[in-house]
């Protein structure tokens, strides 16, 4: 009886889960932010279907396995249609970009540096530079080409060359609007555009709007332009996130990540409660490209992990 009731009361739950996110009340603050923790939110329906199998009496209950075993599919889908195996083995050759947040609080350059060296970008974006972080890393890194945003802390490093580079904001008119960075090299005779991003964490209502209405924005922006693109950076929103996957499905640019496994950037600071927390909040999207291998990298004394992949034309 103790077993059944409990069962009941996970069923329940997670009954209300699945109404939850299969409704546009995902959309809302703050009922969205539960989604970006979605795979923690998947171990109720995990745990119902556990002991409906377990327990002899309820696993005779053939209304009871199937309502466990239909919840839990439609809970885990979001995270199964991104999870896959990662390419083990080394790197292979070709393009290697880098996203990296910093950590604007981070003082040790020399870890920032060594992490950077050991994945040896060929393109690294950066958020959360300061200018003496900048001044350090220019100093220690081998990059004949750089760029750092007029506003935002956002900073560019290439071995090919920078054709254009300018701070934008995309018109986005909005109080506390972040800048982006948005660049065009010349990568092996051919032009790349490279849009990095940082939008705000969307801990309040307005940063909220803010980091919504920029995805949109780079999505619609992604649409007019030509050739190769690379948008990349810490975009503050997982992959189940419904606003993500709007930006995603507008866009129609392939995340390097995707069925890469889940390699979670943040948050890996292990002094604050949030320590147990890992979600993949960093994103490399690319269009005329195909990817070979993606993996993080060592954190470098931040808060993110670097989201580091290797490409090849298509």
């Amino acid at each position: 009886m103790y077993f059944r009731l409990i069962s009941s009361a996970l069923m329940l739950i997670s009954g209300l889960q699945v109404l939850f996110y299969y409704s546009p009340v995902k959309f809302r603050w703050p009922l969205a932010l539960l989604v970006e923790l979605w795979p923690y939110w998947s171990v109720i329906p995990c745990l119902s279907f556990i002991l409906v199998i377990a327990i002899p009496k309820l696993r005779q209950q053939s209304a009871r396995i199937s309502i466990a075993t239909l919840i839990l599919i439609l809970i885990v889908a979001p995270v199964l249609n991104w999870i896959g195996l990662p390419q083990l083995g080394s790197a292979p050759n070709g393009l290697r970009v880098m996203a990296y947040n910093l950590w604007i609080d981070n003082p040790n350059t020399d870890a920032i540096a060594q992490s950077i060296q050991v994945e040896n970008p060929d393109i690294l974006f950066l958020s959360e530079v300061s200018k003496p972080t900048m001044a350090e890393l220019q100093s220690r890194l081998s990059y004949p080409h750089k760029y750092r945003t007029g506003g935002g802390n956002n900073a560019l490093f290439s071995r090919y060359p920078i054709l254009e580079a300018t701070t934008t904001g995309f018109e986005v008119k909005t109080k506390g609007r972040t800048f982006s960075l948005m660049a065009k090299l010349q990568v092996e005779g051919a032009p790349v555009t490279i849009i990095g991003i940082h939008p705000p964490i969307p801990i309040i209502p307005r940063f909220f709007h803010i980091r919504n209405r920029q995805l949109d924005t780079f999505a619609k922006a992604s649409q007019s332009i030509e050739g190769k693109l690379i948008v990349l950076g810490d975009f503050n929103a997982t992959p189940w996130s419904p606003h993500f996957q709007r930006f995603e499905r507008i866009s129609q640019l392939q995340n390097v990540g995707h069925r890469q496994w889940i390699w979670a950037t943040w948050y890996f600071n292990q002094t604050l409660t949030t320590r147990y927390i890992k979600i993949p909040l960093d994103h490399i999207e690319t269009r005329g490209y195909a990817v070979l291998k993606t993996w993080t990298g060592q954190t470098g004394g931040s808060d993110h992990k670097p989201i580091v992949t290797v490409l090849k034309p298509t």
